[in-house]
This record gives C-alpha cells, sequence and structure tokens, in this order.
C-alpha cells in the first residue's frame, strides 16, 4: 500500500498536462540562468526541450509548449517567431454593439483600439490601416445569402486553399488583369471564384477576408461576382476549433481579452457575412466544392441551396458534434463537402471507398453538370485527377511564394494560370496514389 501511494504520489508530482502560450520574449537563457521569460511565464529549458527554426529576439514572440514538473515550468518545446510585438498589427474587427452603433477593434503597434463607425449616406464606414482595403462599408441591412447555382459568365476564375496569404493572391490577380494597382476590381461581368479554405495557417487571415469582401461588393456593382466558398477550415475557425491558428492570432486574441470566435459571430460583420456564403457553388456546367462530392451526399437528395442551408445552420460553436448522421452532420462528416477525400487514392483508408465511373456520372448527371472542381488536398499543379477529365483539383501551394495558380475557365476551354506565365498553361493530370 506504501509503494503504491508513493508511486502515485510520483506520477501526480512529476508534470502537470502540456499547457501551449504565445507571449514576448522578455529574456532568454544565459550561461547565469536557465530561464526563458515568455509574456508572464518563467520556463525552464532541459536537455529534451525541442527548439524549431529561429533566433530568439527580446521583444519578439515565442509559442512555447510546457509542463508543469514539482512546481516548475519546463518547456517541451519552444518556437521563436520573427513576430515583432511592438509593431504587430491586426483588424478591424467590427463588431453591431446594437442598431446604429459599431465598433472596431483594432490592435494596432502593440495597443488595442476601440473606433466607432461613421455613418456615410446610408452606409457605416471605417477607414483601415492596410492599402488592399483602404475603406470598409457596412449595410446595416443582414447580407444577402448568394444563389447557388449561377449562370457562366465568359471568364471564371477559382483559387483555393488561400490560408491567409494575401500578398501572395494580391500579386497573383495584379499579374492577370484582375485587379489594379489599388487593389481594386478591374475584372469588369467576369467571375472570381474561393473554393474554400482561405483562413487559418496564414498571418494575413483578417486583412485577406475584408480585401474578398470588397471585391464582392465590387464586382457585383457592375455585374460581374465574387464567390466565397466555406471549407473546412472556414467552418472551424467559426466554430471554436483554433488548432490551425497562426500564433500571431493566438498572441492578439489574449492581448485584446476576446475569445477569437467571438470576433465572428453573428454581431461580427465578417463573421455573419462569411456565414451568409455557399459551401457548394454551381457556375454553369461546373459544380464547385471544397472538399468532395461523396455518392453518399447525392443519395440525401438534397439541392445545392438545401445543403448549403443546412450547413449554415450548423456554423456555430461547438465544432464537431454529432459526426456519424451525414443529414445532420454536413458541415463534419467525412463523407461531407467540407472533408470528402474519396477522389485521392491516397486517402481512402480514411475517406473511402472511392466514387465508381457510374457514381460520378451519377452526381453530374443530377446536377447537369460536366465536372467537379476541389481544393482541400494539395497538388503540385491545376490538373485532371488521374486524368479523368470529369474531376479537378485547384489547391497549390499558396503559402511558396510564385507557386500560387488559379484554374481559368472560357466556355469549355480550361487552362491554369500562374505567377510566372503571361500565357495560360495546359491542365497537368494528377497522380492521387502520390504523397
Amino acid at each position: 500500500m506504501h509503494l503504491f501511494i508513493a508511486v502515485l504520489f510520483s506520477i501526480l508530482s512529476f508534470a502537470s498536462e502540456p499547457v501551449t502560450c504565445v507571449g514576448v520574449i522578455n529574456s532568454f537563457p544565459t550561461d547565469d540562468k536557465n530561464l526563458w521569460v515568455i509574456g508572464e511565464h518563467e520556463i525552464a529549458q532541459d536537455k529534451n526541450t525541442v527548439f524549431a527554426d529561429g533566433i530568439a529576439v527580446e521583444g519578439n514572440l515565442a509559442k512555447v509548449t510546457y509542463v508543469e514538473e514539482d512546481g516548475v515550468k519546463v518547456a517541451k518545446e519552444i518556437r521563436v517567431l520573427p513576430i515583432q510585438a511592438a509593431t504587430l498589427s491586426d483588424g478591424p474587427y467590427i463588431i453591431r454593439k446594437s442598431k446604429g452603433i459599431y465598433v472596431a477593434i483594432s490592435y494596432v503597434d502593440g495597443k488595442v483600439l476601440r473606433e466607432p463607425l461613421t455613418l456615410h449616406e446610408g452606409m457605416y464606414e471605417f477607414t483601415t490601416r492596410f492599402p488592399e482595403v483602404k475603406k470598409i462599408r457596412v449595410n446595416p441591412n443582414p447580407p444577402n445569402i448568394p444563389s447557388s447555382t449561377v449562370e457562366l459568365p465568359i471568364k471564371l476564375l477559382a483559387i483555393s486553399d488561400l490560408e491567409g496569404h494575401l500578398d501572395h493572391l494580391t500579386a497573383f490577380l495584379q499579374k492577370h488583369g484582375v485587379i489594379d494597382e489599388h487593389y481594386d476590381w478591374t475584372w469588369g461581368t467576369n467571375h472570381l471564384l474561393f473554393n474554400g479554405d482561405s483562413v487559418d495557417r496564414g498571418s494575413r487571415v483578417t486583412e485577406l477576408l475584408w480585401f474578398i469582401r470588397k471585391l464582392q461588393q465590387q464586382a457585383r456593382r457592375i455585374g460581374g461576382d465574387v464567390h466565397f466558398i466555406i471549407g473546412n477550415h472556414e467552418a472551424m475557425i467559426l466554430c471554436d476549433d483554433l488548432r490551425y491558428l497562426h500564433p500571431k492570432y493566438e498572441f492578439i486574441i489574449n492581448e485584446l481579452n476576446i475569445p477569437y470566435p467571438t470576433l465572428f459571430n453573428m454581431t461580427s460583420v465578417l463573421g455573419h457575412w462569411m456565414r451568409a456564403q455557399n459551401a457548394i457553388v454551381q457556375v454553369g456546367p461546373y459544380l464547385f466544392v471544397h472538399a468532395g462530392y461523396s455518392p453518399r451526399l447525392l443519395e440525401l437528395n438534397m439541392s445545392h441551396s438545401e445543403l448549403n442551408s443546412a450547413i449554415r445552420k450548423t456554423l456555430r460553436p461547438p465544432a464537431w458534434g454529432d459526426r456519424e448522421n451525414l443529414k445532420t452532420s454536413l458541415a463534419w462528416h467525412r463523407q461531407g463537402p467540407l472533408w470528402f477525400r474519396g477522389y485521392f487514392n491516397k486517402h481512402l483508408e480514411t475517406y473511402g471507398p472511392k466514387p465508381t465511373s457510374e457514381e460520378i456520372d451519377a452526381i453530374l448527371e443530377t446536377h447537369n453538370a460536366t465536372a467537379i472542381f476541389v481544393g482541400h488536398t494539395v497538388v503540385d499543379h491545376i490538373g485532371y485527377l488521374d486524368g479523368d477529365k470529369r474531376l479537378v483539383c485547384i489547391d497549390v501551394k499558396w503559402s511558396k511564394d510564385g507557386k500560387g495558380e488559379g484554374l481559368l475557365i472560357e466556355g469549355d476551354s480550361m487552362s491554369r494560370l500562374t505567377m510566372h506565365s503571361d500565357t495560360p498553361l495546359e491542365l497537368t493530370s494528377n497522380d492521387t496514389s502520390a504523397e
């Protein structure tokens, strides 16, 4: 009995559950002191501490995972970041406080700002501090829910999985004449489509969302359109699954003292706008969905608009919920449009079985479509899956400078636009077994 108590005490006193935080590096170990001071935490390192690449600089941010061992915080992993806290900025997050009262919450050069919006000609306005969107205009009426099915324009450009990489996107759009040097829409009555996962991982998510919203407003005024499709990462941040949030935002929400999902709830202009968008959009005969359209989804016998409406109703915390029933868990089920990877041989163990050719035909015939376009699974270049011209993947690595690509559709013709070529290129064929 005494041995059991001693062992139990040893286990309980050895280490707590791991805790992860992001804070300012106030000091780091020296020859005299083996301690990091990160934010308000004094954290020791030992021989088992794992260090990610980077150079520790006082005043920069660090993300650390630690445990408490006998009252001492010991780092399990430290990731120093090339982000100076004193010059860090984010926002605005515009919140509707009450009827006619909007407040913009920003983090500017290390300080939290709360500023009212001004009313001008029936719209509430806010002047930003980033060049891609100089002024945000807010209609006091709820955002319109766009149609799930639209006619094919003369040109359609589709992009997927941007993950907060606004700088790469604007360079790409400027190169191909979609926006001008002032970041404004110049593509007339053509359409631009973002096929999900515009958020998470990157460090300019907030600005990217405002930029897409601005382009949507500008395009629609002159008969064009911008489609913003909900992907699994949009669903995750709207529902408080923050596993893929850039460390910058982990630090800022602590400074704001506001949970990240609150910045995107239904009182938030961005949150309300995102929830008004679709998860499935068909442009002419071309069906766009973030991850994939499964045979089981077809068995539900639901229209695009019915599926979109059902998904919108689930975009509130908590995430995941009941994942067993596809119809009631469309945003989270593996066979749902935000997660299904069954077109890829390498993912069949989790997302299979692979749809048969007849099942793909049935999906297309039901919706009077000729091809399905997906993101969610990274490929080297935009192209057909295993050479099947009915299935096209458009998810490429926008995180790497110069690697971004877009799918250009002109009638029956499809090509890919890149950062390196002034002329459209042919689509490739992607091996779905390749890692």
